[in-house]
């Protein structure tokens, strides 16, 4: 080799190396930028665990073989702060919905040294797929993602943009041709911080929420679901036209493509007549002389021989119910399956029978507001009985025809009546007078305790959670306990010496509950006076709405009245000293209270009467004031006593 080339390749060396210096430099240099943003953002959310430094999704919807299909890519990535967020935030779960397949799923996490590693992934049971990070260090950084592939763009699921943690930047974006119209329903208690926009990339139209800088979510009380303040869209195909097609295809476009659509699901369903099923309804219904009776017969039939089982062994079972001759061998089903041996049997009864689809009230959309499957989440099978529609509900074992489960009220049920026709009624709200709890309680004092009975009678909703819960609790210390929540008042040393529950079999199926009880250290005394506290129980105390930045309702369970009468026995030795005085209030369409004691010399008793109407199942955001103020007189009430005073 010549001096010369030797000289050439030292300089072309020394160029490499300057090179592989220069990268070197500068991958270390943005390395080092990297680290300055983040050590930033760890500083800016220095009173947080966690943080989302991203948390998006793209949705690209096209054809596929002439059928219209869609593919999500998700991406996660997380910035822990504190200790305590290396083990608390160190998963992300993946679901896979309903005709969804999940792939391509990544986890990677960066160390502060700047070292990746790809994590283990977890399955449980149900399918769903978890990356649990190990071995993490504080300004750690995961990155989670993996791919949807949507089979039913109809089925197309929402996109929270609330979390647990703070979240940086989030944005959900779809990307659809435009031969397909799409719609969106933003929902949420503050909708207000999210950026929405629309633009046109080539053949395609792009549609983008976004946002910034969003706090963690709180989580509430006195709310169904969170659907009702996380903020969330739902996207949703209303129509398309694949190339070369004549005419649309409509999903989600009206009303009546929409009820088509969910007809497609029970279409055929019980066609054929299974002799066992004819056989017992036949039966069942001898002698009755009316179709009320008959389908009240098999109603209770099917609530005292069945059980309610939800599972689902894949996609189709989540959406089509079993024929009714496979739920009758069985002996055991989900909503639709009772839903259908239900409506069947009636069909056998020459009772018109139809399948009914209904939200719970976790759902909080009207059918005004959207026309997708996230409407619903139960079915009930209806009945037109004398012009008025009965919905016989056989996940629930107690509660008689004519009522309806609690958590339907005020809910939309599209009724199927046949591929072209349809039917929405709002399930009725049951007023307070059907739901009455009452409470008699019999005091008598033994130094500073006081012992006594209670007797509570329940009516309405009262009753049938009692009986339903009654009946899945098997063993003795369940019961036992159950019992004692029904029944404590006074104080913490509340104890029951015996009980008993009588649930009636026929009828509207009311509750009785007897039980005698002691309650330790309830009784104040100085010298001679004795002070005792009727106010047993502090109804509705739990209204109070101390949320200040709530900007959505509080709701109840149900409508209810509550009429209470506590009897104090009056010892030898002693005479009445001093009473409360009577008190009431109320807030119109609201709830009020009456409150009174009265004292009777001929049979020694001071009886304390309570009667408590709430007339509404949601309190407004504008009706927090009034409906706190109304709580606060009662907390003083409460706290009022009779004074007994020996001689």
């Amino acid at each position: 080799m010549t001096r010369a080339r030797i000289h050439t390749l030292w300089q072309y060396r020394a160029c490499l190396l300057l090179a592989a210096l220069l990268l070197a430099g500068t991958a270390e240099a943005q390395l080092s930028l990297k680290r300055q943003k983040y050590d930033s953002i760890a500083a800016r959310y220095s009173k947080e665990h966690a943080v989302y430094l991203e948390n998006s999704r793209v949705l690209v919807i096209s054809s596929d073989e002439g059928k219209l299909v869609g593919k999500s890519t998700f991406v996660s990535e997380k910035l822990f702060i504190s200790d305590k967020s290396l083990n608390v935030y160190n998963t992300d779960p993946v679901y896979s919905y309903n005709y969804t397949d999940v792939i391509d799923l990544g986890a990677v996490k960066y160390l502060p040294e700047g070292n990746d590693y790809r994590e283990y992934v977890n399955h449980d049971k149900q399918g769903r797929i978890t990356n649990r990070y190990t071995g993490l260090q504080k300004k750690s950084i995961t990155r989670t993602s993996f791919v949807q592939e949507h089979e039913e763009v109809s089925l197309l699921q929402p996109f929270d943009f609330g979390e647990s943690i703070p979240v940086l930047n989030t944005y959900f974006e779809v990307r659809a041709p435009r031969y397909v119209k799409m719609g969106f329903l933003l929902k949420g208690a503050d909708t207000s911080k999210i950026k929405r926009s629309v633009k046109e990339d080539g053949a395609m139209i792009v549609y983008r929420f976004s946002a910034r800088d969003l706090p963690a979510v709180k989580q509430y009380n006195a709310v169904p679901d969170d659907k009702y303040y996380i903020t969330h869209v739902i996207p949703y195909v209303v129509s398309y036209r694949l190339p070369g097609a004549r005419k649309d295809s409509v999903i989600n476009g009206s009303i009546d493509a929409h009820a088509r659509r969910q007809y497609d699901f029970v279409n055929g369903l019980n066609y054929k007549t299974d002799t066992f099923i004819s056989n017992t309804t036949k039966r069942l219904i001898k002698g009755a002389y009316s179709d009320k009776e008959k389908v009240d017969r098999i109603y209770n039939w099917v609530q005292n021989n069945f059980r309610y089982e939800s599972f689902s062994a894949d996609d189709h079972d989540r959406f089509y119910p079993n024929p009714a001759d496979t739920v009758y061998k069985r002996a055991y089903g989900d909503c639709k399956d009772m839903s259908s041996i239900i409506s069947a049997m009636c069909g056998i009864a020459g009772i018109d029978a139809y399948c009914a689809l209904i939200g719970t009230n976790m759902e909080p959309y009207t059918h005004d507001e959207v026309l997708t499957s996230h409407l619903y989440n139960h079915m009930v099978c209806a009945v037109k009985l004398n012009g008025e529609w009965y919905f016989p509900d056989g996940t629930n074992h107690i509660q008689p025809l004519g009522a309806n489960r609690w958590d339907i009220q005020g809910k939309e049920a599209m009724i199927l009546l046949d591929r072209t026709r349809h039917e929405i009624v709002k399930i009725p709200e049951a007023p307070a007078s059907a739901n009455v709890v009452t409470v008699k309680t019999v005091l008598n004092l033994a130094y500073n305790d006081v012992t006594g009975t209670i007797h509570q009678h329940y009516s309405g909703y009262g009753a049938w959670n009692i009986g339903e819960v009654m009946a899945y609790y098997n063993r003795k210390e369940e019961r036992d306990e159950y019992v004692k929540s029904l029944t404590i008042q006074g104080n913490n040393k509340y104890i029951i010496d015996n009980y008993s529950v009588d649930i009636s079999k026929t009828n509207r199926k009311d509750v009785d509950i007897t039980a005698h009880f002691s309650i330790g250290d309830y009784v104040q005394h100085v010298k001679r006076d004795y002070f005792v506290n009727m106010n047993l129980k502090p109804w509705f105390t739990e209204l109070r709405m101390n949320d200040t930045d709530r900007a959505f309702p509080m709701y109840t369970k149900w409508k209810r009245t509550i009429k209470e009468t506590v009897t104090l026995n009056i010892p030898r030795g002693f005479h009445v000293s001093h009473v409360p005085k009577a008190a009431k209030g109320g807030v119109k369409d609201l709830w009020s209270y009456n409150i009174s004691y009265r004292v009777n010399n001929s049979n020694r008793t001071v009886v304390l009467t309570r009667e408590y109407v709430l007339n509404t199942m949601k309190i407004e955001p504008s009706q927090f004031a009034a409906n706190n103020k109304l709580v606060d007189q009662l907390k003083k009430l409460y706290k009022e006593t009779v004074v007994l005073t020996a001689n």
